[in-house]
């Protein structure tokens, strides 16, 4: 009876960790960013709402670098 009971526990143990882990976010490149205007916008803007635990992700640096790639062509486009 002790050695079940020891057991069940342990593997309720083992299924209960596995629910803390955060959910795994697929990384976006620069290049999809720049295909996909809406959700660009969308990670600007979770993004700056909080850059302490957002601002270094990968989505984030990769969002920036997009709309500082569209900024560019933004202007050079004004200037032909």
């Amino acid at each position: 009876m002790k050695r079940t009971t020891y057991i069940l526990l342990l593997t309720a143990a083992g299924l209960l960790t596995g629910c803390n882990e955060a959910p795994k976010i697929e990384t976006r490149t620069v290049g999809w960013y720049l295909d996909h205007k809406n959700e660009l916008e969308a990670t600007l803007n979770a993004c700056g709402e909080n850059p302490g635990d957002l601002g270094s992700t990968p989505n984030c640096v990769n969002a920036n670098e997009a709309r500082n790639k569209l900024t560019v062509q933004q202007m050079e486009d004004a200037l032909k």
